[in-house]
């Protein structure tokens, strides 16, 4: 079975035109010779530390493992993924030959493989939601692993439509209208199962935004149906399953029936934080290692995993502390003969459904924190920087585009509108003295106003979409994970290019 990997061609896209007009995949690294000297991940760890001696050692360690995939891992048939920065399009090719090292005079044109493209003009919204999700790694090379991917892009590349992922728990076609899903439900003898992604999905939406909670909520509990657990807070790949909310009481079933009803209470709560279990896989999981065990032991798990951190416990599987590339470095230098307990540090070990924006000072700190489950004490996972890094480099890019658009508009109301005026639109409420995005949306509604602004637009253009990018904005504050969709980004992104244009004052 072949493999799918992304590999971006630079920060700009720099390197896209010459690996498609010449059938290659090509990454920098310029500083890293011929991958082919080293014949172990060892070997090139160190050639990639003497080449950059001013990089940690979490960053070594990643760009090692990112150097070994693509010269040592990909083999023919394997599928690529790149990100066209040009043409806001992607390209899937397949692997047709080993690594090779060009003698290229340009330092980031060196590192290449033979590529045969198979189709040079995806659009994003050719990827289903899941999928596109995967697409959002900073990393330059990345394994496309969760949900089928192969098979998906593979029929992508082939010209049809991304066939999905089904969860191996899910008892419903991916087909099914709503009306069928009332009827299996009231049909089933057992309960219905499905992704929260897939429920959605029957209602147009493809993600949880204020519009989609409401809609699907009213219309569960309108047929009497709840999830178990709530989907509001649920992963949206996770499965959950349908259950009667509103059945008359059934003396038989006891306590159960009560246990039943306390499991989908939450189904009224909106999801207002972002926990930890966001970013956790589906199914989470560590690996462990006893603290008894030799140095070398935990150093063979962590080459052979590519981990740059393990979780070291004791021998009734409880915390003990963490052993990485740094704490080993350490132990190494104070120790001639270093154990395993004197590589392992105590890093923070933080709950699966703690708010995760109160964790991040600490995970960029010590470059990762470990993750208990549900029983408080085993541990399922590792939220790391890198994990930060890909998982908001595709969800902060809205709250940025939308804070500056709420700038712009500030500084240039307050600058034409009479004082009066602009103080209507501040609530009591608001310490900054300013409007709220929506007050700037109120405030624009009158032609007087807008045209003392001397901006050279249509008002009634301009008005509907600062209304459009105010209710983008008001969906994005209940978070939930998912990325904004294409069509969004491009209105909110249009509307910044048009404040920047008219306001040149920074």
């Amino acid at each position: 079975m072949s493999s799918a990997w992304q590999v971006r061609a630079g920060r700009r896209g720099e390197r896209d035109k010459e690996a498609l007009e010449s059938g290659l995949v090509i990454v920098g690294w310029p500083a890293v010779t011929d991958l082919l000297d080293f014949s172990t991940r060892a070997d090139l760890k160190a050639a990639v530390e003497t080449s950059y001696p001013d990089r940690s050692t979490y960053v070594v360690g990643n760009w090692t493992g990112q150097l070994w995939r693509f010269s040592k891992e990909m083999t023919n048939g394997d599928l690529i993924v790149m990100p066209l920065k040009s043409r806001q399009r992607y390209a899937i090719g397949e692997i047709t030959g080993p690594y090779a090292y060009r003698r290229d005079p340009r330092d980031d044109f060196r590192h290449v493989r033979p590529v045969r493209w198979l189709r040079t003009d995806v659009v994003r919204d050719e990827f289903k939601p899941d999928l596109r999700s995967s697409l959002g790694s900073l990393l330059t090379i990345c394994q496309l692993t969760r949900h089928n991917a192969a098979q998906r892009i593979r029929a992508l590349a082939a010209g049809q439509q991304d066939p999905g992922w089904r969860h191996d728990s899910s008892s419903v076609d991916p087909d099914t209208t709503r009306t069928d899903l009332w009827e299996t439900v009231e049909a089933s003898t057992k309960p219905v199962r499905l992704t929260v992604r897939e429920l959605l999905a029957k209602w147009g939406f493809s993600r949880r935004t204020a519009t989609s909670l409401v809609s699907v909520q009213s219309d569960l509990a309108e047929r009497g149906i709840s999830t178990r657990p709530a989907f509001t807070n649920a992963r949206m790949d996770s499965v959950v399953e349908l259950v009667p909310a509103a059945d008359e009481p059934d003396s038989s079933k006891g306590s159960s029936e009560k246990a039943a009803v306390a499991d989908t209470e939450a189904l009224e709560e909106l999801p207002t934080k972002w926990l930890v279990r966001a970013i956790l896989p589906d199914d989470p999981s560590i690996e462990t290692v006893n603290i008894g065990k030799s140095l070398a032991t935990a150093i063979t798990i962590m080459l052979a995993k590519d981990y740059s951190q393990l979780a070291v416990v004791d021998d009734d599987g409880n915390y003990a502390g963490a052993a990485s590339w740094e704490s080993i470095g350490r132990a190494r230098l104070a120790k001639a003969d270093p154990t395993l307990r004197d590589a392992t540090t105590q890093v923070r070990v933080i709950d699966y459904d703690d708010e995760l924006f109160g964790q991040i000072d600490e995970i960029y700190r010590q470059g990762f924190v470990l993750v208990r489950g549900a029983d408080r004490r085993t541990l399922i996972g590792i939220v790391t920087a890198n994990d930060l890094a890909k998982q908001f480099g595709t969800l902060a890019r809205p709250f940025s585009i939308l804070e500056e658009v709420e700038l712009r508009l500030r500084r240039h109301t307050k600058r034409c509108l009479p004082d009066a005026i602009f103080a209507k639109f501040v609530p009591r409420w608001a310490k900054s003295g300013n409007p709220t995005f929506g007050g700037y949306s109120s405030m624009l509604r009158d032609p007087d106003n807008f045209e003392q602004l001397s901006w050279p637009l249509d008002h009634e253009t301009f008005r509907e979409l600062l209304d459009q990018a105010r209710d983008i904005r008001n969906e994005l504050m209940h978070f939930s994970g998912e990325a904004l969709p294409d069509s969004d980004l491009a209105l909110i992104e249009g509307f910044c290019a048009i404040l920047r244009t008219v306001d040149q004052s920074g």
